[in-house]
């Protein structure tokens, strides 16, 4: 099934919730108030948009004639794309990139996919997370981590690590997830947002 831009998830998503509350469709008109549209000839032209993608059937001709198709699984076949922004260390920490790269990704791992991003990981220091070498990470930009959090750490303005995050006494503790490997101590590094999902790549030889 096709990728859904963010309006069609959303109204897809309030189709379904509102048959499950009250075993109808909701009309066109329902639709528009719920989601302040203005012109039902926009709310039919998504609906349209998720009749050709294969997500809903509609008869145009009938009120409340909206069928999602695929009702139990639709939900993982949505996608959302995320930028690609460059390689994370898991391990001794590196020179950020910036890479003009994205991903799709599914939506159900992303709470908030205008404020999110991926990473790719190098390095052993998180195994004990299960983050291996290779492996991509969802990063939800959050500056106000709590104590266990995986986050990805900016050192001196210009290091970037993936560490669990501590606050302590007069410091921070960056913890590696790997016992052989040593913790990293700073006094205020600049937190670059959150771990949130992990995503893995098989390669079948």
């Amino acid at each position: 099934m096709n990728k859904l831009s963010k309006r069609q998830k959303e109204i897809i998503d309030f189709v379904v919730e509102y048959i499950q509350k009250n075993s109808y469709s909701p009309s066109y008109m329902e639709i528009a108030a719920h989601f302040s549209i203005s012109s039902p000839a926009t709310v039919h032209q998504h609906i349209k948009g998720l009749q050709e993608k294969g997500y809903l059937k509609a008869n145009f001709n009938q009120k409340r004639a909206l069928e999602p198709v695929f009702l139990s699984n639709y939900r993982d076949a949505i996608a959302v794309d995320l930028p690609l922004v460059g390689l994370i260390t898991a391990g001794e920490p590196i020179e950020a990139v910036e890479d003009k790269e994205a991903m799709a990704v599914p939506a159900d791992f992303v709470a908030n996919a205008e404020n999110s991003y991926i990473l790719k990981v190098k390095g052993q220091s998180m195994i004990e997370e299960g983050i291996w070498d290779g492996d991509y990470v969802i990063v939800e930009r959050n500056y106000s981590p709590k104590n266990g959090d995986v986050v990805v750490a900016l050192l001196d303005n210009a290091y970037a690590t993936l560490k669990k995050f501590y606050r302590e006494k007069n410091r921070i503790r960056l913890q590696p997830a790997n016992s052989t490997m040593k913790p990293i101590y700073s006094k205020n590094p600049l937190i670059q947002g959150i771990v949130r999902a992990i995503i893995r790549k098989f390669s079948i030889v």
